[in-house]
């Protein structure tokens, strides 16, 4: 369905397309009754038993967005629900701003403003499942919204949080057939909603935990190369990998609770959810690190004087131990006095309780043994199909890595498994820094990066070291400068500078920092001087400069000579003007000559013809002011 701008739906006038959701499409429109702007949905109308369904759920939807919104600021006010020509139409409130998978091009966010912004979710949330309301004559309990993602949560102009497109909830109130992929992306979809299509409160909150780990970590949790291993994956049941820092450690175990593979030691109602999240922002006690505390203690053994209190305390008053114990016939006692006698007594419990301990110090340490013994056979397994090849697909390695080393990341059982895993993620990083480095001709897409930075990711979790953090903060750089220069976003684009900065003080010797600061420079923030710069320190770390960096310096000289020719008519006629233009002409001049010199490497032979066109009208320029300043 296309609707052109500037076609009328009934009194709404189509300004421009906002986007597709489902079978709807979402336009920016105006008002012309009331005089306002607003989003406007619109499906058209078809026989087509889909189309009715959605439809049916569409209209269901808008009615309890409505209810919802009266009662929570952070979802859009439903203006109207009708039926207008060939549509069925949902007038909302628009709402301006940046959704969070804009904002996450630049990068991670701010784990502080990341969880803020899931309290504020966490809390519409807590809202939307809470609610009553009578629909079509029946009671709804609690309404879903199925499809939490960064595309739908948008902070307004005013840095509010503002929770979109409530209308997938009504899928889940009358019609089960639309709830199980129809409404919601597998990136955050729970193992149990993939599993049987179940859309509950319980989905709603893994989503908005695998939103919390990518705001916070720069990428989803579970990553793969297509959407049926994604889906394969998730559905496994292995817990994802801990969050990489820099994510402080109580937010990290916050979300390991909140994507356990269980869904019983998970969050159950997104006010526990919120109200951990809301202690960590304040630094009270959160529940996720005392329920870790309190599973370590159960696993230690007590101590000897601790189990004689136990037993102490498991005795009746006034009765000693032994008499707690069943009878049976005992040889007479010897004539002693009463303090030889309760001597022996105790000596006799002593030796039962210290044969009993080292019995379960014996099978406790058996035990201990056997688990390690078959981490470590486990993990030299591991270790032998990836070095014999058997085991090549790196998205298989991490699941069977994060599974070995669950709980034991760290095992010095585990130091040689250890080592080829992360060797295999830094060699698959490397592929992408190396091809950019060494190969010239060679175009390194965004997909490449974002590939070298979940591989570096992978390797930093496994073993971290500062050459590792390196290479990931040089993906990192390289894709915030992709997206920087392709958004003419300064934002970004200093970003990308303070990765490669950062990555400079990591890896010290490589040019690779070096390279990528060039790049920024010279294509982003147009600073031809310090691109050029860039590229001194890249050769004192021993990188000979190809035709692609004589090129980027050109156009770099380029670019600069054409601002200066053009900002020199803003002072034509002045004595700034010659000099300026003087500026110019040198500029072009030095780009004419490293062009010359890689020609025809690239677009060499276009750009030294642009160049030659623009330095023939700089020095007519140049020859009319001397031919004017002569006397007459």
């Amino acid at each position: 369905m296309i609707v052109h701008a500037s076609r009328r739906v009934g009194k709404y006038e189509i300004v421009s397309k906002l986007g597709r959701g489902g079978m709807a499409d979402v336009y920016l429109a105006h008002d012309t009754v009331l005089g306002f702007t607003l989003a406007l949905k619109l499906i058209e109308h078809s026989e087509d038993a889909d189309t009715v369904a959605s439809i049916s759920a569409e209209r269901r939807g808008a009615v309890l967005q409505a209810h919802l919104a009266a009662i929570d600021p952070r979802v859009a006010k439903v203006y109207d629900c009708s039926d207008i020509d060939t549509y069925f139409c949902v007038a909302m409130e628009y709402i301006d701003g940046q959704d969070l998978a804009a904002l996450m091009r630049h990068g991670p966010l701010e784990p502080e403003f990341a969880v803020d912004v899931a309290i504020a979710v966490a809390k519409t949330l807590e809202n939307a499942h809470s609610l009553q309301v009578p629909i079509e004559g029946k009671e709804i309990h609690g309404v879903v919204h199925g499809d939490i993602k960064p595309k739908n949560i948008r902070i307004d102009a005013r840095g509010e949080v503002r929770v979109l497109d409530f209308g997938i909830a009504k899928a889940l109130s009358l019609s089960r057939r639309l709830t199980r992929n129809e409404f919601g992306s597998v990136p955050y979809a729970s193992p149990e909603r993939l599993d049987l299509g179940e859309v509950n409160f319980g989905s709603d909150l893994w989503s908005l935990a695998v939103m919390l780990y990518e705001m916070v970590t720069g990428m989803q949790p579970y990553q793969a190369e297509n959407t049926e291993r994604l889906e394969r994956m998730i559905r496994s049941r292995i817990a994802p990998p801990p969050a990489p820092d820099p994510c402080p450690d109580v937010l990290r175990r916050i979300l390991i609770k909140a994507m356990s593979p269980h869904p019983e030691v998970r969050y159950q109602t997104a006010r526990e959810f919120a109200a951990d999240l809301e202690a960590f922002r304040s630094g009270a006690s959160v529940v996720a690190v005392k329920e870790d505390l309190d599973a370590t203690r159960r696993t230690i053994r007590p101590r000897d004087d601790e189990a004689n209190d136990e037993t102490r305390r498991t005795t009746r008053p006034g009765v000693a131990a032994d008499e707690t114990r069943p009878s049976r016939p005992v040889p007479p006692a010897p004539m002693t006095f009463g303090k030889t006698k309760r001597r022996v007594s105790v000596y006799g419990r002593v030796m039962r309780t210290a044969g009993l301990l080292a019995l379960a110090g014996f099978l406790y340490g058996a035990w201990v043994m056997t688990s390690d013994y078959l981490l470590y056979q486990h993990g030299q397994q591991l270790s032998r199909e990836i070095e014999a090849e058997q085991l090549t697909d790196l998205d298989q390695i991490w699941a069977r890595w994060t599974e070995l080393s669950k709980g034991n990341s760290s095992s010095l059982l585990l130091h040689g498994p250890r080592k080829v895993v992360k060797q295999k993620f830094v060699a698959a990083a490397d592929h992408v820094i190396d091809s950019y480095r060494n190969n010239e001709s060679q175009l390194i897409y965004e997909k490449d990066w974002e590939r070298a930075r979940t591989m570096a990711a992978h390797a930093l979790s496994v073993d971290p070291d500062d050459t590792v953090r390196g290479k990931l903060r040089i993906a990192e750089g390289h894709l915030a400068r992709i997206n920087g220069t392709s958004h003419r976003s300064a934002q970004e684009l200093n970003g990308a500078v303070e990765k490669f900065n950062e990555a400079q003080q990591l890896l010290p010797k490589s040019p690779d920092p070096e390279l990528g600061l060039a790049r920024v420079y010279l294509y982003g923030l147009k600073d031809i001087d310090k691109g050029y710069e860039a590229l001194q320190q890249a050769q004192h770390r021993g990188y000979p400069l190809g035709n692609r960096e004589k090129s980027m310096l050109a156009d770099g000289y380029r670019d600069r000579a054409d601002r200066r020719w053009w900002d020199s008519r803003n002072v034509r006629g002045l004595p700034p003007e010659k000099d300026q233009i003087q500026m110019a002409a040198d500029d072009y001049k030095r780009a004419e000559e490293l062009y010359q010199g890689i020609s025809p490497w690239g677009k060499a032979l276009l750009n030294m013809a642009r160049v030659r066109v623009s330095l023939e009208s700089v020095n007519f320029r140049l020859h009319e002011i001397d031919s004017q300043q002569q006397p007459q």
